[in-house]
């Protein structure tokens, strides 16, 4: 039973509504000081300005008064040439005097301009109507290019076939032409004239808006590390996983793909290195934002489904990473892994655009695990078998103890001690020393044993992907909108792994009012896991093999009565698991003045799964009852945010974005469980009414039904801004500064600061530059700043109670936990400098990174001294973790100006991971993965192998107690090291090989460098597009082949092809292998692929993606009725280059570094698609 704690007993009703009556007081007074300080028309101004328009010498007026004028851009027009010198002179009596055909109301600080029209002078101006088409050099129409008068903001949009028509009071004058990703463009124009304007594509991007924390930067101004992907790095790839698709494409961003489990976990993404230990109390996950909405980012434990699979690819714009601190600080406690932006679709104004989006994939497994099957299965065990051998003890009571190896059966017979043959063991009570008849492997002249089964074959199948899109998207300067659905589902290339995806998308932004907007979104999901067989659903972060083929013998049939038992057992058990998702957000804002805008949100994300799961009662042979078990889980992050932005330059040189804001956010998770036993038909797969509820068992009455439910919930309240400043965009500077309070921390410790600083200077934007005719632009960047992390316990540092052991028929209660109210955020420093060069007019592209992260207060579950306390540990913030990297991304540009375009990315990235400081100053044990100060945070434990043992006077040896000599043995006396056999190091001299004492820390698993190499060409309507992933220094070991041969008694298959392989049988042998006799799993560190001499030094290089696509003529297209149409191709995971041993080392986790193929395998598919646009 866990603690209910909700927001009010973190904050207060009264103190919440105190700060939100004082933010609302503050941004009012804010907005009324710089919009109105009580001006009226006796202001007065000394000025001198010459040839400017109405607008300029307004905008002078109100340097001098703070005066705002409120006017038409169409009256303005013809005040273009103006010579005005004013010496302390009121501000009426200057306007009046200037302006001739214009009237000024005075409204306190607002002067609004209107024209002045006499009776006699009603009639209307006269208008010149220019008109023209708008292409691209390759004389393509292009629709939305804006068109303005100069010096105005009179103007329109060319329509879909890049035309237009603008009616002016003017008859010559110059147009202004501007379109995303194309150089702008100045006309000149006399009425009558039709223009033909050709746009030349801007290939410096640097006007390309990026998406950062809370609104947009152009690239310019941009000073942060932030890596994009845009849209169409995401279009025609099939998969269900978002972080799939981000592979490859950003440098620090590690994407790991160790599953390929239909809508499972199967990824892990890491943003500039491990900062958390993966225990449990943090994920380690970036934070993901999806439209400024904080989303769920985990697997859940009732259907198995990721959160993340949720999202159809098909709906996003764009995806940006924040990956230095600079960028990701303003969202404080949770950017300590790095945050994760996704900008969904929107509609744009314009004609109403129909896309529909099909495709088709056909997917199988690109290889499976080296295997002997048969009779060389069969040949291997009973070598093994018969070399098995293990010491026992000869002596008497009288004489001692006596530890030795017997040489024959008769010694092993004479002595009943120790193990000669596993077929004959001592020769006394085989079957009850678990020695003897094993039929599979003895009995080969039986035909049910006598088999050569694939269950590869078995298990694996061809899979199938259908993946439809249907986008509507448009509207007009008042309302634009994107409506859309998706339908995805999956059959994965394992019996038992299915996923099916249904969404709905509704983007709809309205401009009631010039000044106000409304922004409304609605992304809805359901999906499907359900399944029909016996691996069940589960929650685990990186998901498995739905059926494991390395349980099973060759030996063994795979038709007839086995296989329909199989088939029973596989089938029986029926796994239903549904989950539902909505994410939802109301943006209301209202632009005060220009560049001041205060926005109100409210939003929220409700993702919940529910499972049922049936067990028939022919399962249960022991009772023999059938099993239903319901669970739900639902998981709501509600937030509240207000944001005052005002964005504003001064004499178009001084270049300001301020940012205020107050967040309010609520995370809770309920749960249900309940189970019921006893159905009275298999048939019935629910707990109905009627159902047994308590059963007689072995002369016991136990329950038949059971129930369960859990509620957690916490609240974090925050306040932040930011200020950025530019000069002429060449000189930046950025400061933000986040202070947030969890509900999740002890009262003394709830609140933490997070600041960061940014200084930026575009070099090449001096004028000593300027002789450097190969330097297009250069920036340097360099930041610092703080982020957090909270822990996923949100009554951890609180203390909770558990249910404990009856007394006297009541329920005892225990301390789940030791109260720790000092317990605090995980808090990581982080410095950045970049470097940004274009070169060769834009042609190379490149970004260069350092940073370095420095991480404290990491969580552990510290030991405690002695015996007094109730526990022997307590969650402490004891660690400290240090991540430091360079980062490399390019773009070239190596054929732009041909027939045939050629564009190449590039990307690398290194990281140094480091375990720092442990709570005593020591290093932290261990049993699977111990903490060494100065190493990286995972890397293997294993053994330390010295070679091989050639002589008998070589073996190491201990006195005992007893002053009897021992040699070194393994775990026991009957596993003594001798000749053949490779010597370990006793680390703590015991004279024992144990896993608590004498492994040490070998070698880091996770890589030295990874990244991705793309290639994009186009030639006419043709276009290939090839994404090459890379990871390089990567340590792994092989345990299913290497440890493929070691002999635990289980008698199944054999995952090393031996026959080539080579065994110790005589001083000087330098073997694969050693002695058979130490095939024997107890043998510790001999076959069992668990010393520092199995680590492999790994790299890859693997064709990730290759997309072939032909745009259809748009003119073939509009003689059918349709706006345009494309077909493609899409391969995924076509090959592999590498020096591992095993499989796929990419589905090897870098968190472990062992590879036992038991991760679900990454399939190849081959996909054909279609879209159109009606």
């Amino acid at each position: 039973m866990k603690k209910k704690q909700s927001f009010y007993y973190f904050y207060g009703k009264k103190n919440l509504l105190k700060i939100m009556r004082l933010l609302f007081i503050l941004m009012t007074m804010t907005s009324m000081t710089i919009s109105a300080n009580g001006f009226s028309q006796e202001q007065r101004v000394t000025l001198d300005v010459k040839n400017v328009g109405a607008m300029e010498l307004f905008k002078q007026i109100q340097k001098e008064t703070n005066l705002f004028f409120v006017y038409n851009d169409a009256d303005l027009i013809s005040f273009n040439n103006l010579s005005v010198s004013a010496k302390d002179e009121a501000v009426d009596v200057l306007l009046n005097r200037v302006f001739t055909g214009l009237k000024f109301l005075f409204e306190e600080n607002v002067i609004i301009v209107k024209p002045t029209v006499t009776k006699d002078e009603k009639k209307e101006v006269k208008k010149f109507v220019i008109k023209g088409k708008v292409v691209d050099e390759k004389k393509q129409p292009l629709p939305g290019v804006t068109v303005r008068l100069d010096s105005t903001t009179v103007g329109c949009a060319t329509d879909a076939q890049g035309t237009f028509t603008l009616a002016l009071p003017v008859e010559t004058g110059r147009l202004i032409f501007s379109f995303v990703g194309f150089k702008q463009e100045i006309k000149k124009f006399k009425a009558g004239d039709e223009l033909l304007v050709v746009l030349k594509e801007d290939v410096s991007d640097l006007d390309e808006v990026t998406v950062i924390a809370y609104g947009e930067r152009n690239k310019r101004e941009l000073i942060g590390s932030v890596s994009s992907v845009k849209a169409k790095d995401l279009e025609e790839v099939p998969s269900a996983s978002l972080q799939n698709l981000l592979q490859g494409h950003m440098a620090g961003v590690e994407v790991s793909n160790i599953s390929g489990a239909p809508g499972g976990g199967g990824s892990r993404v890491i943003v500039r290195g491990y900062n958390s230990l993966m225990n449990g109390t943090t994920s380690g996950e970036p934070l993901y934002v999806v439209d400024g909405v904080p989303i769920h980012s985990f697997t859940s434990p009732v259907t198995g489904t990721n959160t993340l699979a949720e999202i159809d690819p098909a709906t996003i714009e764009s995806v940006e990473v924040l990956k230095d601190a600079a960028s990701a600080a303003i969202y404080g406690s949770r950017a300590s892994n790095g945050v994760i932006l996704i900008t969904t679709k929107k509609g744009k104004v314009g004609r109403g655009d129909f896309q529909a989006n099909v495709s088709y994939s056909y997917s199988v497994l690109p290889k499976t695990p080296e295997q002997i099957i048969g009779n060389g299965e069969r040949r291997w065990w009973l070598n093994a078998a018969r070399n098995y051998r293990l010491s026992g003890n000869f002596g008497n009571p009288m004489t001692g103890d006596n530890w030795q190896l017997p040489k024959s059966y008769y010694e092993a017979y004479a002595n009943n001690a120790g193990t000669y043959d596993y077929f004959w063991g001592n020769g006394h009570s085989l079957e009850n020393d678990g020695y003897g008849y094993i039929p599979s492997i003895q009995d080969s002249l039986n035909p049910f044993y006598n088999n050569a089964t694939n269950w590869w074959k078995q298990v694996f199948r061809h899979g199938k992907i259908i993946n439809a899109n249907l986008q509507s998207s448009g509207g007009n300067e008042r309302v634009t909108y994107l409506v859309g659905g998706g339908w995805y589902q999956e059959e994965g290339i394992m019996y038992g792994s299915e996923f099916k995806r249904a969404n709905l998308i509704s983007n709809v932004n309205m401009k009631p009012r010039k000044n106000l907007s409304l922004d409304a979104r609605l992304y809805l999901s359901y999906s499907d896991r359900s399944r029909g067989t016996s691996s069940g659903l589960g929650g685990a972060s990186i998901e498995k093999l739905t059926a494991d083929p390395k349980g099973t013998s060759s030996l063994l049939p795979a038709e007839g009565e086995v296989k329909e038992r199989l088939l029973q057992m596989l089938n029986s058990k029926v796994d239903k698991g549904y989950s539902y998702n909505i994410r939802t957000s109301l943006n209301l804002g209202y632009e005060f003045i220009a560049g001041l805008k205060l926005t109100a949100s409210i939003s929220a994300n409700y993702s919940e799964a529910r499972s049922n799961s049936f067990r028939p009662s022919f399962l249960d042979q022991q009772n023999n009852l059938s099993e239903s078990v319901g669970q739900m889980e639902g998981n709501m992050i509600l937030q509240n945010e207000e944001l005052l932005s005002y964005r504003f330059s001064l004499k178009e040189k001084h270049n300001f974005d301020l940012l205020f804001g107050f967040s309010y956010i609520r995370t809770s998770m309920n749960s249900l469980y309940g189970s019921g036993k006893g159905s009275p038909s298999d048939k019935i797969h629910y707990v109905v009414d009627g159902f047994p509820t308590k059963e007689t068992i072995a002369g016991e009455v136990v329950p038949l039904q059971k129930y369960s439910s859990d509620f957690e919930e916490k609240v974090q309240v925050s306040g932040f801004g930011r200020i950025a400043y530019n000069f002429k965009q060449k000189y930046l500077t950025e400061f933000t500064l986040r202070r947030d309070g969890s509900s999740v921390f002890g009262e003394d410790v709830r609140w933490a600061t997070f600041p960061s600083v940014a200084v930026g200077w575009a070099f090449s934007e001096e004028q000593f530059m300027d002789k450097l005719w190969w330097l297009s632009y250069g920036k340097i960047r360099a930041s610092w700043g703080t982020s957090g992390q909270e822990f996923n316990q949100p009554y951890l540092a609180h203390g909770t109670y558990v249910l404990g052991d009856l007394f006297l028929g009541g329920v005892g209660m225990d301390p789940a936990t030791i109260f720790n109210k000092s317990l605090t955020w995980e808090e990581s420093d982080q410095y950045d400098l970049g470097l940004d060069v274009d070169l060769f007019d834009y042609r190379l592209k490149f970004k260069l990174d350092y940073y370095y992260k420095y991480s404290k207060s990491v969580l552990w579950n510290a030991p405690l001294p002695g015996s007094v306390y109730y526990f022997n540990s307590a969650w402490q913030n004891a660690l400290e973790v240090s991540n430091e990297g360079l980062e490399l991304e390019m773009v070239a540009d190596i054929l732009r100006e041909t027939k045939v375009s050629w564009r190449a990315r590039f990307n690398i990235s290194r990281n140094w991971n480091r375990f720092e400081k442990s709570y005593s100053g020591l290093d932290v044990p261990g049993n699977t993965n111990p903490y060494v100060i100065g190493r990286s945070l995972f890397g293997f434990y294993v053994y330390k192998n010295l070679g091989m043992i050639q002589n008998a006077e070589d073996v190491p040896s201990y006195f005992d107690q007893n002053m009897y000599q021992n040699a070194l043995y393994a775990n026991s006396y009957g596993t003594t090291y001798r000749e053949g056999m490779y010597q370990l190091a006793d680390l703590n001299g015991d004279g024992r090989i144990d896993g608590d004492n004498d492994r040490y820390y070998a070698a880091s698993t996770l890589p030295l460098a990874s990244g991705g190499f793309a290639n994009e060409l186009i030639w006419k309507g043709f276009d290939l597009n090839v994404l090459f992933t890379f990871s390089f220094g990567r340590k792994m070991i092989n345990r299913l082949k290497k440890g493929g041969l070691v002999f635990d008694t289980k008698f199944g298959p054999v995952f090393q092809d031996y026959r080539n392989l080579t065994f110790w049988q005589q001083p000087g042998d330098e073997t694969d292998y050693p002695r058979i006799e130490a095939a024997y799993a107890g043998y510790t560190g001999q076959f069992d692929a668990f010393t520092d001499k199995d680590i492999e030094t790994v790299g890859f290089v693997r064709l990730k993606q290759l997309t072939l696509g032909y745009n259809v003529p748009k003119e073939i297209m509009k003689k059918i009725g349709l706006e345009s149409g494309r077909v493609f191709f899409t391969g995924e995971n076509l090959f592999l280059i590498t020096n591992y041993s095993g499989v796929d080392p990419e589905t090897v986790d870098p968190i472990s570094g062992f590879d036992n193929f038991d991760n679900y395998p990454l399939a190849r598919k081959l996909t054909l698609g279609l879209t159109i646009k009606f």
